[in-house]
């Protein structure tokens, strides 16, 4: 357990001391803010819902891919993350000390852009929001680890991170406007999230949705930690 606190605060510390990664971010905050600013007070709950509709989808797919694979990616590049393993870190505690900071980082971030997008929910609703984007940017959390770990620097998880940027931030937009694209959308878990938005105030979780998120969640794990074994890091 002390391994595990002492990785998260490690986690914590090396997320701040990265400006460009700081920097992507709280650029959902800074774009939600300047469009509240041009709209003014014509800002009906319509406006409301789909800025926190875009803003969430940029904080949970851009910024957790991106500080999920970039910081994984780094460690691997400095050899930060041979030390990890060799100081009898396992891959599951690796997992945890890793997983939890940074979601609750970009948990933080979500929960900022309520007020923002001047959204007052119910503590009925407050919970469903907490429960939906704390596992919807976990699961694009471990998504970004598997990139990471399987990039060779930074630089490369960067350019695997723009197609899954686009697929996943786009793909559920488009369901919206069609329904043959729908069929899809509605097994993928940021499609969740879009319907979600849409009716944030009187949602009621469904038992599919439930179902997709856990094979998301659980596909991601499994996928996170062959890939973790395939590259020798838990022996």
């Amino acid at each position: 357990m002390r391994q595990v606190l002492a990785l998260m605060d490690l986690k914590i510390r090396l997320v701040f001391a990265n400006i460009p990664v700081c920097m992507t971010l709280l650029m959902p905050v800074g774009l939600t803010l300047i469009a509240r600013m041009i709209s003014s007070s014509d800002f009906s709950e319509a406006d409301s819902l789909f800025s926190l509709g875009m803003s969430l989808s940029l904080s949970i797919v851009m910024g957790a891919v991106l500080l999920g694979s970039s910081m994984l990616a780094e460690e691997k590049e400095k050899h930060t993350l041979r030390v990890l393993m060799t100081s009898g870190i396992s891959g599951k505690q690796y997992i945890i000390g890793s997983l939890v900071p940074y979601t609750l980082i970009v948990e933080g971030i979500n929960l900022v852009l309520l007020p923002i997008c001047n959204v007052r929910l119910s503590l009925r609703n407050f919970v469903y929001f907490i429960g939906i984007t704390l596992v919807t940017t976990a699961i694009t959390m471990l998504l970004g680890f598997t990139i990471g770990i399987i990039s060779k620097n930074t630089t490369e998880a960067s350019a695997y991170v723009t197609p899954l940027f686009l697929l996943l931030g786009m793909l559920p937009i488009f369901g919206s406007l069609s329904e043959f694209i729908k069929m899809f959308t509605d097994w993928v878990y940021m499609g969740i999230l879009v319907d979600y938005v849409k009716d944030i105030y009187d949602y009621h979780l469904g038992l599919r949705d439930i179902f997709v998120l856990l094979v998301w969640f659980g596909v991601d794990i499994w996928v996170f930690i062959k890939a973790y074994q395939k590259n020798g890091l838990d022996e």
